[in-house]
């Protein structure tokens, strides 16, 4: 995982999301996947959560693939501080994607990031403005990194001509 967040709470009810870059075809064009987990458990002793109980299960964890319009999008809603919607459908699975603005009163801003799979299936976070800024970062890298490879792959398929 390149950008990592997590946000446990005492009442169990936390979350936790991280970005990758992955591949997204046999050709191994570089894609972005966003997978979130829910909290399992809250050691009251140590003030520390736990999620590695729930990352395999299919109920309390989900992934997604981002298509680079999408990833445009999500750079637009932090440079902007705008909101950003996305509707994946694959099967029977229904995936709401949403980043928007979080208007604290009394503290700063944050975005909040959320997605829902078949409309009950729920994980959200909190994301502070210095976590967005990595996030900024790391979905410009992510679509340079897909530039690259498309550039890489138009060169051979011109010198093969």
């Amino acid at each position: 995982m390149i950008v990592q967040l997590y946000k446990p709470n005492p009442r169990n009810t936390g979350c936790a999301f991280s970005c990758d870059i992955g591949s997204a075809n046999q050709k191994g064009e570089p894609c972005v996947y966003v997978r979130a987990v829910r909290q399992f458990s809250w050691d009251d002793k140590k003030k520390t959560g736990s999620f590695s109980q729930n990352s395999k299960n299919p109920e309390a964890s989900i992934s997604i693939k981002l298509n680079e319009v999408e990833i445009g999008g999500l750079i637009h809603a932090i440079e902007k501080c705008a909101e950003f919607k996305a509707y994946h459908s694959y099967d029977s699975n229904k995936t709401q994607i949403s980043f928007k603005l979080w208007e604290r009163q009394g503290r700063d801003n944050a975005f909040s990031f959320g997605i829902i799979r078949n409309s009950t299936n729920k994980f959200g976070i909190g994301v502070e403005m210095s976590e967005a800024y990595c996030l900024l970062e790391f979905f410009k890298f992510a679509l340079q990194e897909l530039y690259a490879y498309r550039m890489t792959r138009n060169e051979e398929i011109k010198s093969r001509q």
